[in-house]
């Protein structure tokens, strides 16, 4: 973290030499002038109200306008201390995204969180910090990194004095503060409840596997949904969009001790990709990427049936369909190792797709054991994949190796033979899940 601040301060340094380069060249005629002025033009961009700002997915949509009060005319800024800050929101995510501002931009974060805080309609924030051009960025980064904060909309008016820069940002509610107190002590209520379920001595990977599993089996997408944005609609009404799952987890998580942060991007499992919300998540010291919301598909298998396909995986697997925004102020840690992979975890992985029965075998025998009726395994690339698909699907005499893979497993087990199976592939990770029926 130290480092990427100090690589922001090399590039302020950087440019400052190019400006007084540039201002020094003004003298050596009329062209010289020209050609400076567009390289400055960059650094002294006035404000532009007919911009609009939108962020698909969190919705994020900001107008501007231009102050004409004089400097002494508008309204000061609170001042806003850490330690102030600290009593109000202790998140981790917040932590972890604000090692990477600048002390400016950490007094911002700190003054508009305040502001919210006290449902103050108005927040003016430090001036000569934020330009027009990145406060956008800001806001997304605001809105995701704050899973508690449910009870603002995703319009704002953002003023701008002359130069371009921020001096205020003009928030609307949803709710009263007292509303909003009323359903933040309502959410804490069902943390607890869900937290007293999970033993404190189970592993990190089993610790999230729980809050992954609680999240899957207990909400329905829904974009109709009351509060389909938050955590609250989550994990209190049962009913949201991809930003309550991926907010509902960074809630969870938080609370049960596990690090986790927002990522805002751009995913498309089939055909183009749409604005999105996923995890990355701490185990064991190491990062992995989880997309709850992708984990809990829209389907008529039943409310039984989680996925693990976008659970604990890494970034070269993960970013075949997500690819996270170039957001200024979102700094995502590398996730490169498939440790808490919940196939590599449970040793599912299939190599060779002419051995998949043997891997399927261990899958379905592990489903007995925990009497589900979902057997998963996970290829490693696309040519195990098709291997392994024509390897336990296909079938020149009518029936199936799957079929027969089962059949032998309940034979061992005493109980009734496989009455049928059906097949959930996902051709970008490579994994089958079989569901039988007995």
């Amino acid at each position: 973290m130290a480092e990427k601040m100090k690589n922001r301060i090399l590039a302020y340094a950087l440019t400052t030499v190019m400006v007084f380069s540039l201002a020094g060249s003004l003298y050596f005629g009329s062209g010289r002038i020209d050609e400076a002025y567009g390289d400055l033009k960059y650094f002294f961009v006035s404000a532009d109200t007919d911009v609009v700002f939108y962020n698909e997915a969190t919705r994020t949509t900001i107008n501007y306008e231009v102050e004409d009060k004089a400097e002494d005319e508008k309204d000061p800024a609170d001042n806003v201390t850490k330690e102030d800050f600290d009593k109000i929101n202790d998140a981790y995510v917040s932590e972890f995204f604000l090692d990477f501002l600048s002390p400016q931009e950490q007094k911002v974060y700190h003054q508009l969180y305040k502001g919210i805080y006290d449902f103050q309609e108005t927040i003016a924030i430090e001036n000569d910090v934020l330009k027009q051009d990145d406060v956008g960025d800001f806001i997304v980064l605001f809105t995701s990194s704050n899973p508690y904060v449910n009870y603002i909309g995703g319009s704002y008016t953002i003023s701008l004095n002359k130069k371009g820069y921020v001096t205020a940002v003009n928030v609307e509610y949803s709710m009263t503060k007292e509303q909003a107190k009323t359903q933040r002590a309502v959410l804490d209520k069902r943390i607890e409840d869900i937290l007293s379920g999970m033993a404190w001595t189970m592993s990190q990977y089993d610790k999230v596997k729980y809050l992954h599993d609680y999240i899957v089996q207990n909400c329905t997408y829904d974009d109709k949904a009351n509060q389909p944005y938050s955590a609250y609609g989550c994990l209190v009404e049962g009913r949201c969009v991809c930003e309550g799952y991926a907010k509902a987890m960074l809630a969870l998580c938080d609370r049960a001790g596990i690090n986790a942060i927002p990522v805002i991007g751009q995913a498309g499992e089939t055909g183009e990709g749409q604005g999105h919300i996923w995890n990355k998540v701490m185990i064991d010291e190491k990062w992995y990427d989880f997309d709850v919301t992708w984990d809990d598909p829209v389907c008529d298998i039943g409310n039984s049936y989680v996925r693990y396909d976008y659970f604990g995986i890494n970034d070269e697997q993960f970013e075949r369909n997500h690819t996270p925004d170039k957001n200024r102020y979102m700094n995502y840690p590398d996730a490169t190792s498939d440790k808490a992979d919940y196939f590599v975890v449970n040793e599912l992985i299939c190599d060779d797709g002419r051995t998949a029965d043997k891997t399927m075998k261990k899958a379905v025998d592990l489903s007995i054991r925990r009497n589900e009726s979902f057997a998963r395994i996970k290829c490693t690339d696309k040519d195990a994949y098709i291997h392994a698909c024509d390897k336990l699907f296909d079938s020149d005499d009518g029936t199936t190796e799957m079929f027969r893979l089962l059949n032998e497993l309940y034979s061992e087990t005493g109980k009734n033979t496989a009455a049928s199976y059906s097949i959930i592939k996902n051709d970008e990770v490579y994994t089958i899940t079989v569901r039988f029926t007995r």
